[in-house]
């Protein structure tokens, strides 16, 4: 960055860019990603992406963060930014979840909402299916909430059990009643042909 281009606390000197090509800044998003490292070690990080935030710059790397970055914690959602640079999400997310598995991470907290996230979608269909009276799909959902299953989704799973039964047997029947009839070896044309012509 240009000193002229800078506030006044960047200039001072102590800020990594401002003896950086100012170029990098507001390039490509290779030449970004260098600004953003030589931001990674500047003591005025914190500093500068908070003016940039106050000042609502919208363009080039400022603070180590993108446009697109630093657009992200307007939202007020409990985004923050942690010691490597990168935009972290409010834990007990779903996006704060996949961000950790992007990152090789684990969390409690965020494992722990999402299993209750996806008890509370399997309640839901559960609820659905005993709509129906029972279905084979509630049984299953039963099962997946390590429950016993209701008399009604029970009833459904025992039908479906016998109707499978009763089609293996029927196979198995129809397989034995076939007769096999084995087929004459065809001969070759030449021979069919003397055969014809004799």
């Amino acid at each position: 960055m240009n000193p002229i281009d800078l506030p006044a606390f960047l200039a001072r000197g102590t800020a990594g860019c401002a003896t950086a090509d100012p170029e990098m800044f507001y390039g490509t998003a290779t030449e970004q990603a260098a600004a953003k490292a030589v931001c990674l070690g500047c003591p005025l990080r914190a500093d500068c992406l908070a003016d940039a935030l106050d000042r609502g710059e919208r363009f080039g790397v400022w603070g180590g963060l993108t446009t697109k970055e630093r657009s992200r914690l307007k939202t007020g959602d409990g985004r923050w930014i942690d010691d490597e640079g990168r935009v972290r999400l409010a834990c007990g997310t779903l996006p704060a979840l996949q961000a950790h598995r992007a990152y090789g991470e684990t969390c409690e907290t965020c494992t722990v909402a999402q299993d209750a996230r996806v008890e509370v979608d399997r309640r839901r269909r559960l609820r659905k299916e005993h709509a129906k009276g029972g279905t084979v799909n509630g049984y299953l959902i039963h099962r997946l909430l390590g429950e016993d299953a209701c008399p009604a989704c029970r009833a459904a799973q025992a039908r479906k059990s016998a109707e499978q039964r009763e089609q293996r047997a029927a196979r198995k029947a129809a397989g034995r009643a076939a007769e096999v009839v084995p087929l004459e070896p065809r001969r070759p044309a030449r021979a069919r042909r003397m055969q014809a012509a004799s």
